[in-house]
């Protein structure tokens, strides 16, 4: 007997392990509308080069692939999964492989931060974290 659930968006029945149309249609529509476009391709294509990829993989390796904010804020421990841009390199684009300006962090830590509205409060946040696990395990 066939298990299915329900899509979370259009409410359609689905297989279970598959994905709905309706989701595959919004990451196109993401694709062509954010990733793709114009303004973003230059951005797009920088997270593609083996530089970044390299300092990416660096900057997970240096803090033993750990998320920083997790361990010091929430104090677990979570396997980080993203380097983070402190200051975005659409703000300064010459920042973008300065390894100060990189933090480990994993999934959960970097959704949670508002990019639409991202305040010095939290550059300050990460950069304090930063500093702290500084003092603390180097």
């Amino acid at each position: 007997m066939a298990i299915y659930s329900k899509c979370s968006q259009c409410g359609k029945k689905i297989l279970q392990g598959q994905q709905c149309e309706c989701r595959k249609d919004r990451y196109k529509e993401y694709n062509n509308r954010v990733r793709f476009n114009k303004d973003n391709k230059k951005y797009y294509d920088f997270y593609n080069t083996i530089h970044w990829k390299k300092m990416s993989k660096y900057i997970k390796n240096k803090y033993n692939e750990v998320c920083l904010m997790c361990l010091l804020k929430y104090k677990i421990i979570t396997p980080s999964d993203v380097a983070h841009h402190i200051v975005p390199i659409r703000e300064d684009y010459s920042k973008r492989l300065e390894e100060k300006n990189l933090i480990p962090l994993c999934h959960g830590c970097h959704n949670n931060i508002d990019h639409i509205n991202y305040t010095e409060e939290m550059k300050d946040e990460l950069r304090s974290i930063l500093e702290e696990y500084k003092k603390i395990y180097i």
